[in-house]
């Protein structure tokens, strides 16, 4: 049977944007909520250490001033099918200036009534919540947490568009810390084609079976 067919949609390390502050405008963002973040090469003068699974400039969703909610822009036009398994996956960290905790929001703009089976791994994996027009985890995270590589997944029931927003409202100037985003869609096999898989898989284990008796037969002559 053929596997199920898997497509990085989208991705975003943000080393197309100079490192500077008060940033309002990104390559593939736009500050839809708030005042602006800053963007962070390294190395930097804030002492901020990017490390794995960070790599290059990084986000502080913080910014000088700050805090802001950054969304995907429009002119992507990203979108999945029913069936489809879509993970949206981050890097993210504390604002390590400090060890107070900062809010954290990742948001994924959909019709949630198209949503199943929602899961979330890394800082991520908790609080969930809905409104009319999205999905988002908002969680706490302390400023010394490092680099999480995070992700939030569901399972399509029809097709649709989705964009994508991260946010904080920590008002303090530094807030959490957020790299390399990426979107997947995986088309999940039909129920037919995991039942053609099963019997492929059990034709070959007859086919070993068989093979081992046949080669564990002995033949003496008197």
């Amino acid at each position: 049977a053929t596997p199920a067919s898997a497509a990085t949609v989208f991705t975003d390390g943000f080393e197309g944007d100079d490192p500077d502050l008060a940033v309002t405008t990104l390559d593939n963002w736009t500050v839809t909520q708030g005042v602006s973040v800053d963007v962070v090469g390294s190395p930097n003068a804030f002492t901020i250490g990017i490390t794995p699974p960070a790599s290059g400039n990084v986000i502080d969703l913080d910014g000088t001033p700050g805090p802001a909610t950054i969304t995907s822009n429009a002119s992507l036009n990203l979108g999945f099918n029913a069936g489809d398994l879509v993970t949206f996956s981050f890097d993210v960290g504390g604002a390590q200036r400090g060890s107070v905790a900062d809010n954290f929001q990742a948001i994924l703009f959909l019709d949630p009534s198209k949503v199943s089976g929602l899961t979330g791994t890394g800082l991520t994996s908790t609080g969930f919540g809905s409104t009319a027009n999205s999905i988002f985890s908002s969680v706490s995270i302390p400023g010394s947490t490092a680099f999480t590589t995070s992700s939030i997944s569901f399972i399509a029931t029809g097709a649709g568009t989705i964009r994508m927003a991260f946010g904080t409202t920590s008002a303090d100037n530094i807030g959490p810390l957020l790299d390399n985003v990426r979107l997947d869609v995986s088309a999940v096999p039909e129920p037919a084609t995991w039942a053609m898989m099963l019997f492929g898989f059990g034709f070959v284990g007859g086919a070993m079976r068989a093979r081992r008796r046949k080669q564990n037969v002995a033949v003496r002559y008197a």
